[in-house]
This record gives C-alpha cells, structure tokens and sequence, in this order.
C-alpha cells in the first residue's frame, strides 16, 4: 500500500503490488518488523525537520489496517484531509461519511447512500464516487453494493474483505474463539 498524509489527515492510499515500486521507495526495517513499507517524504521538512502530524496519521493507518487485517478493529478513526484528497464537494463528503457509517459487514446500496446523503436520484453517482475512492479501508466503499445485491464490478479485494468482516461477525456469534484474520 502507498500512503499520502498530509498535517490534516490521510489524503490517499492506493494498493500497489510489491513489482509495481521502485527498491528506493520501500524501508525494508519497517516492513520486516510491521508488515508495512513507510518512507516518509514530507514537503514540509524546510519548515519543521520533526515529521509531525503526518507522520503520526501514518503511524496510526498503519496499526489500524494491521488490526482490521487480524480481525481486531471494525471501524477506522483517523481523520481525513478532504482537500488532498480532490474531494471537494460537499455532496462527495457527505457520500463518504455515510459509507463511513455502514456498519461492519454489513452492507448498503448505491441509491440508499445516495438518499442518506441528502440526494435521493444520485445512485449513479454514488457508484462512481466508490470507483475513485481516494482512501479504501477507511471509506469501506466494500460495503456498498447494487439494488440488486451484486457487487458490479468491484476488485476482488473488495469482496474478500466483506468476506472477511462477515467471517468475524459469523464465529463471534457462534461463540468461537476470534478474531479471525484476513486470508
């Protein structure tokens, strides 16, 4: 996964293949001790040489994703930096923060985020707005699917990870022993 965070909040992660970085990009310490690659670039380091509140936001995503990863954390808490992420409109947000109250393996389809967001004949636009999500796994767009209840075309991570919270909730409710990590 590639990270951007800004002072304000986590502005983009993008899922990338391992043969799809450069060697240069990738810490190997951090990945071999956490299971995540973290270099920080900061284009504040002329004002503040601490990586400050980016660094922290970072710091934070990544712990959270190796939770929700193990089964430990349903529901994502670290702030958003709307702006760096393109996300400029209000009917964007408002989309996202719905899709942010879905609960845990659950699921909700396009026309009713669009009608929870105030904007009831947007379904579509709701669809797309899933397609260009510009933080996945905190905006889990996983869960939200068509009318009819398929997925459309949606990445096959997408349905692995329903799959995953649905296994959490399932062996909770049968009294099994959990979490139970993503596979």
């Amino acid at each position: 996964m590639l990270v951007e965070a800004t002072p304000d909040g986590i502005a983009r992660l993008v899922q990338v293949d391992a043969d799809q970085l450069d060697a240069d990009q990738l810490d190997h310490r951090d990945a071999a001790a956490t299971g995540f690659n973290v270099k920080h670039h900061d284009d504040d380091e002329g004002r503040d040489p601490e990586p400050g509140a980016a660094a922290e936001h970072l710091a934070r995503l990544a712990e959270q994703v190796e939770d929700y990863l193990a089964g430990r954390l349903r529901g994502f808490d670290v702030p958003l930096d709307w702006a760096a992420a393109g996300v400029h409109d209000e009917f964007s947000r408002e989309v996202y923060r719905e899709i942010q109250h879905i609960p845990y393996g659950e699921t909700s389809s396009y026309g009713q985020v669009s009608i929870d967001a105030g904007r009831p004949r947007n379904a579509r636009r709701v669809g797309r707005l899933c397609t260009l999500v510009p933080v996945p796994f905190v905006i889990p767009v996983h869960r939200v699917i068509r009318a009819d209840g398929g997925m459309g075309n949606c990445p096959e991570y997408r349905l692995r990870l329903l799959e995953h919270e649905r296994r959490n909730i399932a062996a909770e409710r049968a009294g099994k022993p959990g979490p139970l990590p993503f596979r």
